[in-house]
């Protein structure tokens, strides 16, 4: 063999001989981000749809009078949500007290907007094709996230537990019905028209933090709540099925639904039908990125 390719050869089977002993997972590279929490969110209020339900409490028959709230339709201003928190598939355990598994929300309102043409510039949208808009508004600040976690043993909590979700107002007038039966006095309260402009779909953003050392590790989750003004048992918008419900120890009332969505296919079609009862008119606005 000519020497020459003696160093030529040898370098090649080293490689070969290298190549044959390293596994293939080792033998790519691949982009790591880092370690994360996993966070597993399962809506309870209604389980077929798969999301969480909060019922403002307008009456639609007299929205704008003092029996804006009506106990014949009911209210229900918490959502409920299964939680789990995870890191590499085990679930975390902290003493009471001490920072454990932080959670925090972050809410979207989805509103359906008219897309029309700036009488300005003349331009609003992207295409002809392009009549409605989805529209993202922060709300983070109407709701409240407080996780319940499990305590396996006295002293500690593990990331296993329930996500409860309040909407935190604007309501609508008490009745003096519900107030003189135990019902809550909300002062100084909102016409139903007012209070109606947060039925709408919700994004939640379930957002989770744990410090280990110095390192923070996140992870997140999103899920779906429905904000209705009234639950409805049928297709008629106006008019519902009186709820049941349960006087709790306070003396206030539980009100719960056989189906608050009726016959509805998605929250985002009873919201409008809703607004629409309350005199609630699509806004209208340009796309940011409008060419015509």
């Amino acid at each position: 063999m000519n020497r020459k390719l003696l160093p030529v050869v040898a370098a090649f089977l080293i490689l070969a001989m290298l190549l044959g002993t390293t596994p293939f997972s080792y033998a790519v590279t691949r982009a790591t981000i880092g370690p994360k929490l996993e966070v597993t969110t399962i809506p309870e209020d209604d389980q077929k749809r798969e999301t969480g339900v909060i019922i403002i409490g307008i009456d639609p028959a007299e929205p704008n009078t003092r029996k804006a709230r009506s106990a014949t339709y009911g209210w229900d201003y918490l959502s409920q949500h299964k939680l789990l928190v995870t890191y590499n598939g085990m679930t975390l355990q902290w003493a009471l007290g001490s920072v454990g598994v932080t959670v925090f929300c972050n809410v979207l309102e989805k509103d359906k907007v008219n897309v029309v043409k700036d009488p300005k510039y003349g331009t609003g949208k992207q295409g002809t094709w392009e009549n409605l808009m989805t529209s993202l508004v922060d709300v983070s600040d109407k709701f409240v996230c407080k996780p319940r976690w499990k305590s396996p043993t006295p002293g500690v909590l593990e990331s296993a537990g329930v996500l409860d979700i309040y909407y935190v107002g604007p309501y609508p007038k008490a009745d003096i019905k519900s107030t003189q039966t135990g019902g809550p006095i909300i002062t100084p309260g909102v016409s139903g028209a007012e209070a109606g402009i947060y039925i709408a779909d919700y994004i939640v953003v379930v957002e989770a933090t744990i410090t280990v050392g110095r390192t923070v590790i996140f992870g997140s989750e999103i899920q779906d709540i429905c904000v209705l003004g009234w639950g409805v048992d049928t297709s008629v918008v106006a008019t519902s099925s009186a709820p049941w419900y349960i006087t709790k120890p306070d003396g206030y009332k539980h009100y719960f639904w056989n189906n608050a969505l009726g016959n509805f296919v998605s929250c985002e079609e009873l919201a409008l039908a809703q607004r629409d009862v309350l005199g609630i008119k699509l806004a209208t606005a340009q796309d940011p990125l409008s060419t015509v």
